[in-house]
This record gives structure tokens, sequence and C-alpha cells, in this order.
């Protein structure tokens, strides 16, 4: 038995250390059920819009066959169908996802866990953290990493316990609070 520990930014399903998941001593936070019927009323939109658009193209084939031939007519009926489609199917795949995933700020590292799949943010990653608000509280938070990429949190239960849970990972410098 080697002494050398597995990798710290993805621990799988046969690794020794999933049990590392069900050990949360820090906050934990789960996406809100409001940002899931946020989405599923987008869905919807989308849906009823499209079926608008191909309602106005149809009565416009038959009001005015030389400008909005049949072409025309299918070529942007299949696009929309396509396109609510591919929507319908992407929102099946995240609430999926949604439904295991958790963030757990333990100690000074950041845990995405979903499923058996673990991605821990060391605090030495991470460059800023910034805040943005709308009327109602935070709209959304972004981590700055040292690689200059970045983490937006959003749609999360309780966003200010995020922040004030976040703000402990970086000094002051490196926080800033548009709000």
């Amino acid at each position: 038995m080697s002494d050398q520990q597995p990798n710290p930014v993805e621990v799988g399903p046969n690794s020794a250390d999933t049990t590392l998941k069900n050990n949360a001593t820090g906050p934990v936070f789960r996406i809100a059920p409001g940002a899931l019927h946020r989405r599923r009323l987008n869905l919807a939109y989308g849906a009823g819009l499209s079926l608008l658009l191909i309602l106005v193209m149809l009565w416009a084939n038959g009001t005015r066959p030389e400008t909005y031939n049949d072409v025309l007519l299918w070529s942007v009926a299949g696009f929309l169908v396509l396109a609510n489609v591919v929507g319908y199917v992407r929102h099946r795949r995240y609430r999926r996802l949604v439904a295991q995933h958790r963030l757990v700020v333990d100690g000074p590292e950041v845990r995405f866990e979903t499923g058996d799949t673990q991605s821990v943010l060391a605090p030495n990653a991470i460059a800023a953290i910034r805040v943005y608000r709308k009327r109602r509280g935070i709209g959304h938070i972004q981590i700055v990493r040292t690689d200059n990429r970045g983490i937006r949190l959003e749609d999360y239960d309780d966003m200010q316990g995020l922040a004030a849970a976040l703000k402990t990972l970086v000094p002051a410098a490196h926080w800033q609070d548009n709000g």
C-alpha cells in the first residue's frame, strides 16, 4: 500500500475519500426550489412563444403564400421544435443533477458535490470573490480563480449565508460587494 494521496480536485466513486462528503462540518447549500420553478416557467414561455410564431407563420403562409412559402414555414417550425426539444432535454438533465448537488463551505475549502463526484476548491486557488446584488438581495456570487477563470454561484437557497461563509475565505482586499 502506498502513502500517496488521491487527487484532491476530483474524488470519484472508486476512491477511498468518498466518505468525506458525508462528514460536512460547515454550512451546506442546495439549489432553491424557487429557481427550479422559474426555469420550468421559462421553458413553458419559450414553448408558448414558439407555438405562437409557428401559428403566425402558418397564417402568413395561408394569406400570402408567394412571400411566406412552405419551405420557410417548415424550416422555421422545424428549427423551433428542435430548439424546444433540446431545451427540454437540457432542463431534465439539470433537474437530475440538481437533485444530488450541494455546496459545502468546510473550513478553508469549498466543496461542490454532485452524486458521487466531488470537486474541491482550495483557498489558495481563489483570487477574489464578487457579490452582485439585485433589488431583492444577492443575484449571484462570482469566485474568480487564480488562473483568471470564474465560478458563478446563483440560485442557492441561502445566498446571504453563502456570501457570509465565503467572506471568511479571502482577505478583505479580495472581497467585493456591489451593494
